[in-house]
């Protein structure tokens, strides 16, 4: 019996979407809606996203806590910004004025 995948692949929704360069007005309510679809799963302790230098984002999800510290360690000494989802909350280490 075939495993069920965690993290589905939408691109066929997401291509059928009509894109425009007009930016979306958005809230703090909004957003916190927007964060609740970042779900952590039971067996897991972390999700790591991090935005490399060469504009690619990779996410990882880690079931032991040193696997997360070790690989958030080396994006620290690669100077590569990432976020840190876990079971109380979401942090970045993107800067302030990374949106600017």
């Amino acid at each position: 019996m075939a495993r069920i995948d965690p993290y589905p692949n939408r691109w066929r929704e997401v291509n059928a979407w009509d894109a425009t360069d007009e930016l979306t007005d958005y809230d703090g309510e909004m957003c916190l809606i927007a964060s609740e679809n970042w779900v952590l799963p039971d067996s897991h302790v972390a999700i790591v996203r991090a935005y490399h230098k060469n504009g690619t984002i990779e996410e990882r999800s880690y079931r032991h806590p040193g696997y997360a510290h070790r690989y958030m360690r080396s994006l620290l000494s690669n100077k590569s910004d990432f976020t840190l989802l876990t079971w109380n909350a979401i942090q970045d280490t993107l800067p302030e004025d990374a949106y600017d």
